[in-house]
Order: structure tokens, then sequence, then C-alpha cells
């Protein structure tokens, strides 16, 4: 019997080609963990490590592998390798089991190569006789994994919106609005994912925020400046502002919403591998009442 189907490699650059053959059973038989009646066993539990910032928030937490009813299995299995996702736990293939791989698909260049695939339940100690798959990677897929959970356990932190004048009072029309993040949120956040000896830090740093400025302005920024005492309250933001040109008092509440959106770049490194993941954003809003200044004609 052969099998084809389709499998993103874990450099996510190409998609490459998983065969399933009916033949000599790699994998042994002897019992590797059952998660469900030792949850705490290494094997189970990936650890995460989240450093602390300025606002406090580090620690560690754990997670696991889940399989397709959602039950605790061992991500890592010695002598049958990382979890696929696919009920089968894969090691780099090497000796007969590389033969019998590159004579079904071929050889194939670096970094990518072929792995051999133990699949069954190890929740009952069932593993067919006979059956073993081969997949190309691009790098050990306990690597993939690992990037997932670090990037899942990033704590992204919304922003801080500070506007001049403050938030809590109010805008003035035709007046310059300065906006920026709060400096203590503009930092990269990290989190780090352990098992079996292999580590995964992933890294979320800010570029960018985008502006809401509920009157229908937008606007792009980096972190933005902080006015600072002395400075003309008159004059406008030198990266980032907005001037109001008409009151909010129409708006619901009265009240118009200023929201900043910022845009994280996501990255990760560990077992001598690197990636990127797609950006990930945190939103905050504030309310701002917008008013028009009175003027007094006087006559000296």
């Amino acid at each position: 019997m052969l099998k084809t189907t389709r499998l993103l490699s874990v450099a996510g650059a190409a998609v490459l080609l998983t065969l399933a053959v009916a033949g000599p059973a790699n994998a042994d038989i002897n019992d590797p963990v059952n998660c469900v009646t030792n949850p705490t066993n290494p094997a189970c539990v990936i650890d995460i490590s989240t450093p602390g910032d300025s606002d406090g928030g580090g620690g560690k937490s754990s997670s696991g592998c889940r399989n397709w009813e959602g039950q605790a299995i061992p991500c890592n299995i010695p002598g049958k390798g990382w979890y696929g996702g696919d009920g089968c736990w894969y090691q780099r293939a090497e000796g007969t089991d590389l033969g019998a791989a590159e004579a079904l698909g071929g050889t194939v260049p670096p970094p990518y190569a072929w792995y051999v695939g133990a699949c069954g339940d190890p929740l009952t100690n069932f593993w067919p006789a006979g059956y073993v798959r081969y997949t190309i990677f691009g790098a050990n897929p306990g690597i993939e994994l690992l990037a997932q959970e670090a990037v899942k356990h990033l704590k992204l932190p919304a922003p801080k919106i500070r506007l001049s004048p403050a938030s809590d009072a109010p805008q003035v029309v035709f007046v310059p609005t300065w906006m920026w993040v709060d400096g203590s949120v503009w930092s990269p956040r990290t989190a780090t994912a352990s098992l079996a000896g292999l580590s995964v830090t992933a890294v979320g740093t800010p570029t960018k925020v985008n502006w809401s400025t509920g009157d229908g302005g937008s606007r792009q920024c980096g972190k933005g400046t902080a006015w600072t005492a002395g400075t003309d309250p008159a004059s406008a933001s030198p990266d980032c502002g907005h001037t109001y040109t008409s009151p909010s008092r129409s708006s619901s509440g009265g009240k118009y919403t200023v929201t900043a959106t910022i845009t994280w770049r996501i990255t990760w490194s560990g077992g001598g591998a690197t990636g990127t993941e797609p950006d990930l954003t945190s939103t905050a809003n504030v309310p701002v009442q917008v008013v028009e200044a009175s003027a007094v004609n006087t006559k000296s």
C-alpha cells in the first residue's frame, strides 16, 4: 500500500511529501507514557517561561499535546520521537528507514530530511504492526511544536494610550492633540517553551501603532512622542498627533472613542532553526470629549 498526502515543512517554505507504507514497523511495543493516568510525566508537559517586564506578569506555566478527542498525550516519546499532530511521532530516519524512504521518494537536499513516524495510540499502547510513515521536514518537528506553544503564550500587552491634553480632560478643536503609547508596553515580549532537552523562544516586537481618532481620522505611527512640560501647548506632535475640527457633542455619549492598535512582529528561534509567524495585534481605547473654546473680545 502507498498513500501520498501533502504536508507543510517546518521551514514553511515548501509543500512536501508524506509516504505511508505497509511494511516492517520501526516502533517498539513498550508502553511509552499514558498522560491520562500520569499527567505530570515530563513527556506530557511543555514548560513555558515568560520573563518579567516593567509591569510584572512574568512567570511559569505549562501546556501539552492533545489527540483528536482532546485527551492529553505525550509530546515526545523516547525511541519514537515528537508528536506530528497526525497520530504519529517522528524522529530522523536513519539506516534502513532512510534507505526505504529514499527508495520511495528520493533524496532531499539539506536542511530538509526524511523522518520516520511511529503511528498509534499511546493511551492504549496500540501500535499497528506493519505500518510506518515517512515524512520530509525542514527541521525537527518538535521545534515547530514548541514554537507554536511559545507564540501562544506570549503576553502581548494592550497599548497604554497617552494624550495631551490628557484623555480625562477636554480636547479643544483646532488645538493639536499629541498621541503616544506609554513606554512600559513598547518593548519586546518573549516566551520560551521547553521539553525533552529542546527549547524554543518566541519574541513579539512592537513595530507600529494604528490610531483611530473617533471623528473619522486615522494615523499610523511608531511609539509616538510624549508631550513634556514647557512645550508650547499649541504646537503639534513631531510624529504622532491629530487636530480635531468638530466637537464631539453629537457623538454617542458626547465623546469620541480613540483607539490604538499595536502591531507585533513575531519571530522564534531554537534547536538550530529560526522562523517567523504572522503578525499579532493588541488594542485599547479611551473616550475623549472634544469641545469648542470660547473667545471673549475685550476693549482695552
